[in-house]
């Protein structure tokens, strides 16, 4: 059982993880999903129907997605493969019917609440980054307007120091023609 779950988990952070990857595995089977439209949800329960209904293709796809992270042009330890296929298809081939069914909404509802789990925490990380966000840009402008108003403190200092200046050669030159004797 423990197994099986860990097996549930994996395949729900992968669909969690990377959605368009599963869109595009479940479009290529045959399954009515539209990338643009998709939702976790709707991708959680045709995951779990095809492995419920041992679409072994569409199992074998979703296996080397899951063993090469999403990339489609490694080809993947194959006992690792086979021993994830027979898993799964040992949790969901039950010899009952009624049983398979329960197990398989079970599985689907468990996965509904672990995406739910996830973009609830992804959520939370979002509004955090963003109140993070708005201190730095509060902080940018309030340092933008102090430099701002250095520059023109500084800009007002350096034209009184170079008017100060002006005015002070003017004197010396003055008092250097007062002390010169005139030549007529």
């Amino acid at each position: 059982m423990e197994q099986n779950q860990a097996i549930a988990n994996k395949i729900n952070d992968f669909i969690y993880q990377q959605p368009e990857v599963v869109v595009v595995i479940l479009q290529q089977f045959g399954y009515d999903i539209n990338i643009n439209t998709a939702t976790l949800s709707q991708i959680t329960s045709l995951v779990y129907s095809a492995i419920y209904y041992e679409d072994a293709p569409f199992i074998e796809a979703l296996e080397n997605a899951m063993a090469n992270d999403g990339e489609n042009n490694i080809l993947p330890l194959i006992p690792i493969g086979l021993s994830v296929l027979g898993s799964v298809a040992s949790y969901f081939g039950g010899a009952e019917e009624g049983r398979k069914n329960r197990d398989l909404q079970k599985s689907i509802a468990l996965a509904q609440m672990s995406m739910q789990e996830k973009l609830a925490e992804e959520q939370l990380r979002v509004e955090q980054e963003t109140a993070r966000m708005g201190i730095l840009v509060n902080s940018l402008l309030e340092y933008r307007k102090t430099l701002q108003k250095e520059s023109t403190a500084r800009l007002k200092d350096t034209w009184l120091y170079v008017t100060g200046l002006g005015i002070g050669l003017g004197i010396l030159y003055g008092v250097y023609l007062i002390g010169t004797p005139s030549k007529n």
